[in-house]
């Protein structure tokens, strides 16, 4: 059965896609811009959404086909395990930790978007599973084989140039602390480990966007 919230995220991002191109292509710096991926300058002058719209923008056919591929099969996966509200919540505070790390510690003049920071989430979701259900062998397994695939990910990630690093890296700390904060369907997870977890994600993303702003 597909899950709804997956293909849903999936469709927007096409639709998202198709009509940049119709309006000056998804590669072109001044429609990124306009459609609202990641921009430092208008980040500090107040377009917040900037967080979160880079999410559904893909830069050119084949890194939105690379994404889309990725996220239907981790959607579809790990919105079985936590349902479509816990999966959407941690794809999109995922994701906007991964371009709060670009905020905070990347470069000022720097244009990005694509769904990889929420993608890479999903990895460190996996990561998280590792950790706190350490006793459920089937789960254990399943992760081990995202963890692979996210080790692959990143060392190919580090040989391609253009490649946002921090976001990556910043959206596979978000899905970690994120996955001791939600709980898999059926199952629960330490009061400790998800206030920590809260605050944990809390105060990194403050620390991010004050440094992303120039406060410290």
């Amino acid at each position: 059965m597909k899950k709804k919230a997956t293909l849903i995220i999936l469709a927007a991002n096409l639709l998202l896609y198709l009509i940049m191109e119709f309006l000056g292509g998804s590669t072109n710096t001044g429609v990124l811009v306009y459609f609202g991926a990641m921009f430092k300058p208008l980040v500090q002058m107040g377009e917040w959404w900037r967080f979160i719209t880079p999410i559904f923008l893909h830069i050119g056919f084949t890194h939105l086909l690379m994404n889309s591929y990725s996220l239907f099969i981790l959607g579809q996966s790990f919105e079985t395990l936590y349902g479509s509200v816990k999966f959407v919540i941690i794809y999109l505070l995922s994701g906007i930790m991964g371009n709060l790390m670009t905020f905070g510690m990347g470069s000022d003049m720097i244009v990005s978007a694509g769904a990889s920071t929420s993608i890479y989430g999903l990895f460190g979701l996996g990561i998280a599973i590792l950790l706190f259900y350490r006793e459920d062998r089937l789960l254990q397994e399943f992760s081990r084989s995202f963890v692979v695939l996210l080790v692959i990910n990143l060392v190919y990630s580090f040989t391609v140039p253009g490649i946002d690093m921090l976001g990556h890296l910043g959206g596979v700390l978000g899905g970690f602390l994120l996955g001791g904060v939600f709980p898999i369907i059926n199952r629960t997870l330490d009061k400790y480990s998800q206030v920590l977890g809260v605050f944990l994600y809390i105060l990194i993303a403050g620390f991010l966007f004050s440094r992303g702003m120039n406060i410290i």
